[in-house]
């Protein structure tokens, strides 16, 4: 498996999508935002899916140049119109003006349509975290991109919508929650599928309800769905989703998951709170680093070496990669190098 430094990738991706007519800033973003998931780990969200934005501007899906409009707003709400650019760029753009928002308002909360697939919701939550702040993203697939059953049905009905929100601490990482509310995302049975594996039990039901661990399901004809997390109690991963579907679509004019939507993207509903509108920033920073402490205190149950807070992983994970560099699967890197050739760029 080859391994790439993190400044070689985003250069390549930089390069890339420039080369397709994107914007430097908008090639800057995109090409960041793919790095930096593999950097914490989460390479199902990282470079992976570099061709995916290519064909998505090719096909017309991305809108080259797109402004991110506010359709409707109040001092502390705003409805965004991301008019179908990157999804990447009207994702950091809604983050922001949340962000404006909460500092103006104490909270800012903000709806997103039109945009396109925004790659990892976990990117996002922590710009607001590092400026002071709580972050959170919820997602949906604007009515679309349907991959998982509800809690006691067949086949896909639902999207598996994702989660994430991020609390600054007075330690070197902030604390961040991730999560799809299936038992794994789409991209990770995509990795197992480049790597010519196996999925574990549990992750999928093929087109009839049984289990499978073929991750061909996922992409064939006739179509497995993904579970939702939660095993013997998996109403409360469906449940979960069913929220998030509401909060990102029948909160903005996406609407929620629906039968026979030829419109796939993503809806977002984002979120930012202004901890000193509560208590001093210094206050909430070091409660949050001695309930950390309290936590990880814990004796490890076995198998385990340790207690992790969320996020902490994923800071590690990052620490080593930025020294070591990032591996990239051996089928993803040959899809890019032959991208980049085609395209002209170096390698």
């Amino acid at each position: 498996m080859p391994t790439v430094s993190a400044d070689e990738l985003r250069r390549i991706g930089r390069e890339v999508y420039e080369r397709v007519g994107a914007s430097p800033e908008e090639a800057e973003i995109v090409a960041g935002k793919l790095v930096e998931s593999n950097l914490v780990g989460h390479d199902s969200h990282g470079v992976l899916r570099m061709p995916q934005y290519v064909d998505g501007v090719a096909s017309g899906q991305i809108v080259l140049g797109a402004t991110v409009e506010v359709e409707r707003e109040t001092a502390a709400t705003a409805v965004v119109n991301g008019n179908w650019g990157f999804g990447h760029v009207t994702a950091v753009e809604a983050m922001r003006i949340a962000m404006e928002k909460a500092r103006q308002a104490s909270v800012g909360l903000v709806t997103v349509h039109r945009c396109n697939h925004v790659g990892r919701v976990g990117a996002y939550p922590p710009t607001a975290a590092a400026a002071g702040m709580v972050g959170m993203m919820a997602n949906n697939g604007h009515g679309a991109d349907l991959a998982m059953p509800p809690w006691g049905g067949i086949g896909r009905v639902l999207a598996a919508n994702c989660v994430a929100m991020a609390f600054p601490t007075d330690r070197d990482f902030p604390v961040v929650l991730d999560l799809t509310t299936a038992v794994a995302a789409g991209g990770k049975v995509r990795v197992v599928l480049a790597r010519g594996e196996s999925m574990p039990e549990g992750w999928m039901m093929d087109a009839e309800g049984r289990p499978t661990t073929d991750p061909n399901t996922f992409v064939t004809e006739p179509r497995g769905a993904l579970l939702p997390f939660g095993g013997s109690v998996g109403h409360k991963g469906s449940g979960l989703a069913f929220v998030l579907d509401i909060l990102s679509g029948a909160l903005s004019p996406a609407g929620c998951s629906r039968a026979n939507s030829e419109v796939t993207g993503n809806a977002l509903f984002v979120q930012a709170i202004r901890i000193d509108a509560f208590r001093p920033l210094d206050a909430f920073e070091a409660e949050v680093g001695r309930f950390i402490d309290y936590v990880k205190a814990t004796t490890p149950a076995p198998g385990f070496d340790e207690v992790l807070a969320p996020g902490e992983r994923s800071h590690r994970t990052r620490e080593e990669r930025l020294k070591a560099g990032v591996p990239v699967e051996e089928t993803v890197w040959e899809r890019i190098v032959g991208l980049a050739r085609k395209l002209g760029v170096e390698v």
